[in-house]
């Protein structure tokens, strides 16, 4: 059985890269998402909060709510929310909305793009061919949302899946 951290959550104002703004408090929670198929082949979940340890192939939900506390509206801002260690990043649970786009990370939060690319070389008629490739998702390293304003007294909640290696 394995017992996972979670990772250090990264809340910046979207056009600096200081510190988490103090008007932002931010909870991140790691649930372990149980399925189960009834007999007439019907899917439900199970949400089992804050498992003590996993195993191998446990799917886990990973989800940070953030509320604004500062009596004000506020500007962009960015969540980073990094895949824990011993996990792969599986599915995104809160798509782009109306008011924040998503990006994702291959590098550890260096760089991020809605869909990055890797470099692949190949042999193709006996010549080495060199070329951009999608990043498969399951090489994606942090996952950030980039929220245009927050309403004051606002909660948003954003999560990702991840599974267990």
């Amino acid at each position: 059985m394995k017992r996972l951290t979670l990772p250090i959550l990264l809340l910046t104002a979207a056009h600096g890269q200081s510190s988490a703004p103090a008007n932002v408090t931010f909870t991140l929670t790691q649930d372990l998402i149980k399925r189960s198929t009834d007999s007439s082949g019907a899917t439900t979940e199970t949400v089992i909060e804050s498992p003590k340890t996993v195993l191998p192939g446990d799917l886990l939900r990973e989800q940070v709510t953030l509320r604004n506390v500062s009596g004000r509206r506020l500007g962009a801002l960015n969540v980073n929310l990094p895949v824990p260690r011993g996990t792969e990043f599986s599915v995104l649970t809160t798509p782009a909305g109306d008011r924040w786009t998503v990006s994702y990370s291959i590098d550890g939060g260096k760089t991020f793009s809605a869909q990055p690319r890797r470099r692949v070389t190949t042999t193709e008629g006996g010549q080495s061919v060199t070329r951009d490739v999608p990043a498969p998702t399951s090489s994606y390293t942090n996952v950030r949302w980039t929220v245009s304003s927050m309403q004051v007294n606002e909660t948003l909640k954003f999560s990702i899946r991840v599974k267990v290696k």
